[in-house]
């Protein structure tokens, strides 16, 4: 069993096509986007602490893999994964599905380190913020 999380949900818009009648890439980097800042905010890296200074982050790896075309209108949810949760870096995964059909649209995985802007260089996340990301973490299917 994993503990995924839904982290968006919406609508493609014929505008978010390309030449082909297909979602361009665009459009699933920005629905990766938003789904990346409402799991944030689920492991405790709100808008007030980022703006505040206290947390930095910066995505150091992205890797999409596309698995079904969506067409205009289809109807869109991205759920969300915790892969790996250590001190310094969480890995993450979003599923983004046809919410028709129930098939897996593409997927997007994100490694992001916490950093210390005045050193340049990864630090730790605040105890907290790691404290969910673990308690979020994907069950091992060979732990049973």
């Amino acid at each position: 069993m994993s503990r995924r999380v839904e982290t968006a949900r919406g609508t493609v818009h014929r505008w978010q096509c390309d030449h082909m009648g297909h979602v361009n890439v665009r459009a699933y980097g920005e629905r990766f986007e938003e789904a990346c800042w409402q799991y944030y905010a689920m492991l405790g890296i709100r808008p007030s602490r980022l703006r505040a200074g206290e947390i930095h982050m910066a995505a150091v790896q992205q890797d999409i893999a596309y698995r079904r075309e969506l067409l205009g209108g289809d109807v869109v949810i991205v759920h969300t994964t915790m892969l790996e949760a250590r001190d310094k870096v969480i890995r993450f995964v979003h599923e983004m599905v046809n919410g028709e059909t129930g098939e897996t649209a593409a997927t997007c995985t994100f490694t992001v380190v916490c950093l210390d802007p005045s050193e340049r260089r990864s630090r730790a996340f605040p105890p907290d913020v790691i404290e969910r990301a673990r308690a979020m973490l994907a069950d091992d299917p060979d732990s049973d």
